[in-house]
């Protein structure tokens, strides 16, 4: 398809095909299709696409038919559409014409064609369904869980050592009821109950908080577990699965093996802000820093399994952990320590509390807004605590003379901070809880650390924005504020009706609030300020090098296939920690006010750019790049500087509602 170069400004209607973005500080020049012509941003040529339905966004010349497969197309003002079309498996074909021109053109989209179910003949066993599908390390109690898909309605059996487990077919325990009958010996006037449905449900899977049936109805799926006895001795025990039906027999051997380890070993972090989630690949807990001491009893494929305390493991990678001395089953004393005394000082950061502890030891921050509290838990931890003190002296870290506090601490040892004080007691055996009481409403930041064995709560004072206002000086005075346009370089984003990708939109916008937030007297950080690759935890490292106060991230939206561009779009903004709730929210509530998209909502999200505790982080979607009239909005200019006016009221309408108790 031949292109023309065009260049858009403020003082040039927006042509419908011939629409594109300028980056606003460069005003470069950029491509687009050219007039008689029909533009596909989504999908390209080959996509794959599991859902049962794509949407097909682009642009065509406004005023002419369009239809996609027969299916007449809408199209807004300017020409840009985003149409659903239907999915079978296999190769499907889209479709695109216009009569009143006379174009055509065609792509194709491949849907995976789901496996069948295995057919009674021949006797099958599909060896890569089997589970375990790699090698675990287990404990005595632990539970090895067997699925595999095979022929249905045969005996499906499980040997290993010494040991024979029976499979059962899903289809039974779905089917299966609870009923519940007269007890014996006495009649009961209640009548029996209906039947219930086991309530198994082995395809469901969620996306955008939406619920859906991942998988077909698994008719050929055998189930079961074994639980690990304190006899067991497997080293890298694989499992023969067994079919038997109609006087024949198959087997198979799992590509997983199994290894009990009746004695954990110990392992240290390797590297600070090192991930730890509650399962492999699933939920985060709170990272830890370098030479943290964990112990080890089983892993899962990559992960190793760490226990914190009783009852609670958690995962960590095993490229993230290193032996001690070298070698497993080589270590040092177990990972336990008694606390004796809690300490209250200063830091560069704001107040610390430190807990002198003999090594290094795992630890769990939750925080609170109502009550306006910090609660960590210490895993491995004995209270022996008789001293708990509030002095207000520098903290015992890196950079900081303990005997001077002058320039380095933000409040003399005189003036309240925001630590109002500390409780503690033992949870549970080896969890020692510390209880951090801040002053006010609202949490500024917090990072823990060690400063060799001795743990650092980190509390974060208020930046001094508010006292420079008092003086008359610019809004913002005093506040640092990283702003991260999304994407860039290689990971463009989603890409626009007529090929304008997200990344180029984030970093317009953002040039725009760089410079209003800059004229209310603000500190500005730019992530990005040209179109380079970016990594998600380098711009985190910016903001937090850059002792940011807060860090908000601008993007703009875009659906997965299965969902309809049409029906789902407007403005949200997401956050992670407490702390980040109420200013995410007053952030969406602006955008919604000043730039009018329908309000999606703010919510909890565990995204790169959210995570960081030192600071608020925020991440705003402003709009939909697959929505063709919120698309046509957010290439204009004078909008793009509204919601840059209204990125920055939303900071200073939150700092405006500062409770007097804060500071």
């Amino acid at each position: 398809m031949r292109r023309s170069t065009v260049l858009l400004t403020a003082g040039v209607a927006l042509t419908p095909i011939m629409v594109s973005l300028v980056a606003l500080a460069s005003e470069r020049l950029v491509e687009s299709p050219e007039r008689d012509s029909i533009y596909i941003a989504y999908p390209k040529e080959g996509t794959k696409v599991t859902a049962s339905s794509t949407f097909v966004v682009g642009a065509a010349e406004p005023g002419k038919t369009l239809v996609i497969n027969g299916s007449p197309v809408r199209k807004n003002e300017q020409g840009f559409f985003a149409h659903v079309v239907p999915l079978k498996g296999g190769t499907n074909a889209l479709v695109l014409s216009s009569s009143d021109s006379g174009l055509e053109k065609t792509i194709h989209v491949q849907k995976p064609v789901a496996p069948p179910p295995v057919q009674s003949q021949p006797l099958t066993i599909l060896k890569e369904t089997i589970e375990p599908k790699q090698d675990m390390g287990m404990s005595p109690g632990d539970l090895v869980i067997f699925k595999v898909r095979a022929t249905p309605g045969g005996e499906l059996t499980v040997k290993f050592s010494d040991r024979a487990v029976t499979l059962s077919p899903a289809p039974a325990v779905r089917e299966s009821r609870v009923r519940k009958g007269k007890a014996k010996g006495r009649a009961t006037r209640s009548p029996a109950p209906k039947a219930v449905a086991s309530g198994v449900n082995t395809g469901l899977a969620t996306a955008y908080g939406k619920v859906f049936q991942s998988l077909p109805d698994a008719s050929d799926l055998y189930v079961g577990f074994y639980k690990i006895e304190a006899t067991d001795r497997f080293n890298t025990q694989q499992f023969k699965f067994t079919l038997k039906k109609d006087g024949r027999t198959v087997q198979e051997i799992s590509q997983g093996a199994v290894t009990v380890l009746n004695q954990p070993h110990v392992v240290q972090t390797a590297h600070d802000e090192t991930v730890v989630r509650v399962s492999p690949d699933k939920a985060r807990m709170t990272p830890l820093p370098q030479g943290v001491r964990l112990m080890v009893d089983g892993w899962n494929g990559t992960d190793v399994r760490c226990l914190y305390g009783p009852g609670q493991h958690v995962f960590v990678k095993a490229e993230d952990t290193v032996y001690e001395k070298g070698s497993p089953g080589v270590s040092g004393p177990a990972p336990k320590s008694t606390v004796s005394a809690i300490n209250i000082s200063r830091s560069q950061y704001g107040d610390a509390v430190v807990i002198p502890l003999n090594q290094r030891l795992p630890f769990h921050i939750e925080q609170s807004l109502n009550p306006n509290r910090l609660t960590i838990r210490i895993f491995g931890a004995t209270a022996d605590t008789d001293f708990a003190s509030q002095q207000y002296k520098p903290a015992f870290e890196e950079g900081i003379d303990d005997n001077d506090a002058t320039g380095t601490i933000a409040r003399s040892a005189q003036e309240p901070g925001m630590v109002d004080g500390v409780s503690f007691r033992q949870a549970a055996d080896d969890v020692y809880e510390v209880n951090i009481k801040v002053r006010g409403h609202r949490q500024w930041g917090y990072a823990a650390s060690y400063n060799g064995t001795n743990l650092m709560i980190h509390v974060k004072n208020p930046p001094t924005f508010t006292r420079s206002a008092r003086q008359g000086a610019p809004a913002l005075a005093g506040l640092s504020i990283c702003v991260d346009p999304g994407h860039g370089g290689s990971q463009p984003g989603s890409t626009g009706c007529s090929g304008v990708t997200e990344a180029q939109l984030n970093l317009a916008i953002s040039q725009r609030l760089k410079r209003i937030l800059e004229a209310e007297g603000a500190r500005v950080i730019m992530t990005r300020t040209n179109d380079v690759d970016l990594g998600l935890y380098e711009r985190c490292d910016i903001a937090r090098n850059q002792g940011a106060d807060i860090l908000l991230s601008v993007h703009n939206n875009s659906l997965p296939d299965g969902r309809d561009p049409w029906k789902e779009h407007g403005s949200s903004s997401y956050w992670y920690h407490p702390q980040s709730t109420e200013l995410a929210r007053v952030l969406k509530d602006s955008l919604i006010a000043d730039v009018g998209f329908p309000d999606i909502g703010s919510r909890y999200q565990n995204l790169a750019l959210t995570r960081p505790s030192n600071m608020l982080a925020v991440l705003v979607e402003v709009g939909f790049m697959i929505h063709p009239d919120e698309y046509a909005q957010l290439l204009r200019p004078e909008v793009q500087e509204k919601i840059a006016q209204s990125l920055s009221g939303g900071i200073k309408r939150y700092l405006n509602r500062v409770p007097k108790t804060s500071r």
